[in-house]
């Protein structure tokens, strides 16, 4: 089962100039998305009621979307506004429409009851288009339950292992050490923790203390920074959040999305880069393949979790480590949310 009262991101906002149509799928429920001429953004379901046709395959003219199958025509509300070959529009040819929101370089889709739609649901992140920013963006389907992802996300841990040359070897590991301090919130979590003596670049000998702090929040978005301070900065902080006027020495930032697609698939956009430096090319290609490695190492590992998960019992307990206090925590507010729409219904 699925929050469908959420904002879900649905795909970058540069793929939708002006007169621009693309399909996706969110939860169960496939969505055309398109930019009028004008520079609206409307979310459709992506079936023309006519003979069910994708209408994410139809084209734009001005304010509307017309249906490639049959020529039916759309307004930006979902109604059919002309039907070749009948001066009466038919009845059952209304197709509905979503919510839609664009912010920090993402289009966000509401999925649930659109009276419910509140903006300020929307986690900020940061923004491709920002000239503070300097970021590399991406885009990867699992065929695994998005909860696992979401697992995999709230658990850093795992890069001393999965990543060990990767990720974990760019930071000289110890994510597994020392458990994160976890903080609630009311739609997810915030995670954060120090590194002491990590060089700040990988393989380099001028080490730093390194400051991971992000939030986690529903269904599924990472926001983090993850930021270089002078050495001796960690006990300088007696591992607290460092103070604003610390100056750091380098700013990693990375935005993250999992959107569920279905049952057991999800789609996962991400970006990552530095924040106020303009890094040299060769610098952001190696930052960038670090990172495509290491994600194609968790593609792997997860989907081979998802077929396991899947031959065993629900009823089977697991074992339990420090390092799961985030996973665990995120996973009930998405329990909590979910018994509220069942209690809603």
């Amino acid at each position: 089962m699925f929050v469908r009262n959420c904002w879900y991101v649905a795909a970058w906002s540069h793929l939708l100039p002006a007169g621009a149509v693309i399909g996706r799928q969110i939860l169960d429920e496939p969505i055309a998305l398109y930019r009028t001429e004008s520079g609206a953004l409307v979310a459709m379901e992506d079936r023309c009621p006519h003979r069910l046709a994708p209408l994410s395959l139809g084209c734009v003219q001005g304010e509307h979307l017309q249906c490639r199958y049959h020529g039916l025509t759309f307004d930006t509300a979902g109604n059919c506004i002309d039907a070749p070959g009948t001066e009466k529009i038919p009845p059952r040819s209304t197709t509905r429409t979503f919510p839609v929101a664009e912010r920090d370089g993402w289009v966000w889709v509401w999925a649930g009851a659109t009276h419910l739609a509140n903006e300020a649901l929307i986690p900020r992140g940061f923004d491709l288009g920002d000239p503070r920013f300097t970021m590399r963006h991406g885009e990867i389907r699992y065929e695994a339950d998005y909860q696992l992802v979401n697992d995999n996300l709230c658990d850093l841990s795992h890069l001393d292992f999965l990543h060990e040359t990767t990720l974990g070897g760019a930071t000289s590991g110890g994510w597994s050490v020392q458990p994160p301090r976890v903080t609630p919130l009311e739609r997810g979590v915030h995670i954060e923790r120090w590194l002491r003596d990590r060089p700040s670049s990988p393989g380099g000998n001028d080490l730093t203390d390194i400051w991971s702090c992000y939030d986690f929040s529903v269904p599924g978005i990472l926001v983090m920074r993850t930021t270089f301070y002078p050495r001796g900065s960690a006990d300088r902080c007696g591992l607290a959040a460092p103070p604003d006027d610390l100056v750091p020495l380098l700013r990693r930032v990375d935005q993250q999305a999992v959107t569920p697609t279905g049952e057991n698939s999800c789609n996962y956009l991400f970006a990552a880069g530095f924040e106020g430096t303009t890094p040299s090319p060769k610098a952001m290609e190696r930052m960038y393949k670090i990172v495509m490695d290491a994600f194609a190492e968790d593609r792997t590992m997860i989907e081979a979790q998802q077929r396991i998960w899947d031959l065993t019992p629900a009823s089977r307990k697991k074992a339990f480590l420090p390092s799961d206090k985030a996973p665990h925590l995120f996973r009930k507010v998405v329990a909590r949310l979910l018994d509220q729409e069942l209690n809603a219904s």
